[in-house]
């Protein structure tokens, strides 16, 4: 067959690569390859353990790409001949351009017992998630390697049943996404919800007679379980790149800008792309839907020409997540990593209720902290913790990154606040930090000067 089009995979960025192309150029014909019948959503995956009845309820409906006329094919690639792509089952699909959107697999470790039942990682598909599902109903005690927000998630969700759970992570939880005072505010959390959390731990080995039956921690402690889930990360699908001879960095699909790979007419989205940190172009691998779609959207506007002018640079990772009653998200820099790159920084914090009079029934703290540069005055980074309203609180700091927003710029904003939705506009708690980083940063004194002045003449 023939296709002018031919994006290898399905999730997020392939959807929204296929969609973009689609509206951008309804000339061409765009086809879709990708290995499971039907594609699941990745954020949702936690969710399906308890929060939703059913996993169907968890799929990536195709009635959008049907409605388009895109073309898909439930098939896998497995190599190329020039320009046409060889499938599984045998199929030759020759194309002008080509999408690799090929995602990542779970990490497993290599470790002793790894092999037993009731061992698994977490895979993305609706075979894999209906099993998961009917394991952890059937399980008592409940071992979760990793302490990100995947591990945590699904802890959460885990609790619900009310099994036995323990979270085990080698260093601090989060720690790659928050700074430690927001870490802590995390395991508080989980132990609150009956977690058993197991920070800067190690783990030796897998106990079990064909099924897994305890794990032996670092120190020789073992903690009884009868299914260990590892939420350690996940590594690029790079197979088929490599296959072509495509540049890759540190197992990433090498790209530029525009997400063109080091071949004419290949282009690279997704997880399986490389991607570069905001600020110090520092390469770095984000595995994030919301991010693998803005990728999508742009390469599916530029297949055949730059139509959409790439605004954005570089990488924020800007996520958010909540269990129990906390939620908490982040974007940009945070303090660590600032230090680790050599920035010059200014923090601001504060902290008030997200409604006001703080006596609301449904008020939650909301507890903010802002990295400004200490020479331009930009913003670097936000983190917040609080209830629900954090999720589009740090999507508008991460506009305001974005966009290069300053300390003063976001000072004197117009925000509207309401009694039942926001914080007080006295106590409004992005610019009560950034008031905070500007009395660290001197703009009092720098005020009192210039008024000095002013009065000398």
């Amino acid at each position: 067959m023939n296709t002018d089009v031919l994006i290898i995979g399905g999730g997020p960025a392939g959807f929204a690569c296929a969609k973009s192309a689609a509206h951008t150029y309804p000339e061409k014909k765009i086809t879709i390859v990708r290995r499971d019948s039907v594609s699941v959503i990745p954020c949702g995956i936690p969710y399906v353990i308890s929060s939703l009845e059913q996993v169907e309820h968890n799929i990536l409906p195709d009635q959008g790409l049907v409605a388009d006329d895109i073309e898909i094919v439930v098939d896998e690639v497995t190599g190329f001949d020039g320009k046409t792509a060889i499938t599984a089952s045998g199929k030759k699909i020759s194309f002008e351009k080509l999408v690799l959107a090929t995602g990542s697999r779970p990490t497993l470790p290599e470790i002793e017992g790894a092999n037993l039942d009731g061992v698994m990682v977490i895979h993305k598909n609706f075979d894999f998630l209906s099993r998961m599902k009917e394991q952890v109903k059937n399980a008592e005690n409940v071992f979760i390697v990793g302490g990100g927000f995947i591990g945590l998630e699904v802890a959460d969700e885990i609790l619900k049943l009310n099994k036995n759970v323990t979270i085990c992570c080698r260093s601090r939880i989060l720690r790659a996404a928050f700074d430690p005072e927001f870490c802590e505010l995390a395991i508080t959390e989980m132990e609150n919800l009956g977690a058993n959390v197991l920070s800067g731990t190690s783990i030796q080995k897998l106990e079990g007679s064909g099924s897994v039956s305890g794990v032996v921690l670092g120190d020789g402690t073992t903690v009884k379980s009868d299914l260990v889930i590892f939420g350690i990360g996940y590594d690029a699908n790079v197979e088929l790149a490599e296959k072509m001879g495509l540049e890759l960095h540190n197992g990433l699909i090498k790209t530029d800008e525009y997400l063109r790979t080091s071949e004419d007419n290949v282009f690279a989205v997704g997880d399986c792309a490389i991607k570069r940190e905001y600020f110090s172009r520092v390469p770095v691998s984000v595995m994030l839907a919301s991010t693998a779609m803005a990728e999508g959207r742009l390469v599916g506007s530029n297949l055949y020409e730059l139509n959409l002018i790439r605004g954005v640079k570089g990488t924020l990772g800007t996520f958010s997540t909540s269990f129990g009653k906390l939620s908490i998200g982040a974007t940009g820099l945070t303090e660590v990593m600032a230090k680790k790159l050599g920035f010059n920084y200014i923090i601001g914090t504060a902290q008030a209720p997200d409604r006001h009079p703080g006596k609301i029934v449904d008020a939650t703290m909301l507890k903010v902290k802002l990295l400004f540069s200490a020479n331009s005055h930009t913003l670097l980074g936000a983190q917040v913790s609080g209830g629900k309203s954090v999720g589009e609180m740090i999507n508008i700091l991460s506009v305001m990154i974005q966009k290069g927003f300053t300390d003063t710029e976001i000072d004197t904003l117009q925000l509207g606040t309401h009694p039942l939705l926001t914080s007080s506009p006295i106590a409004y708690p992005i610019i009560n930090a950034t008031g905070n980083a500007l009395i660290k940063s001197g703009w009092g004194r720098q005020r009192e000067a210039a008024a000095m002045i002013k009065a000398m003449f």
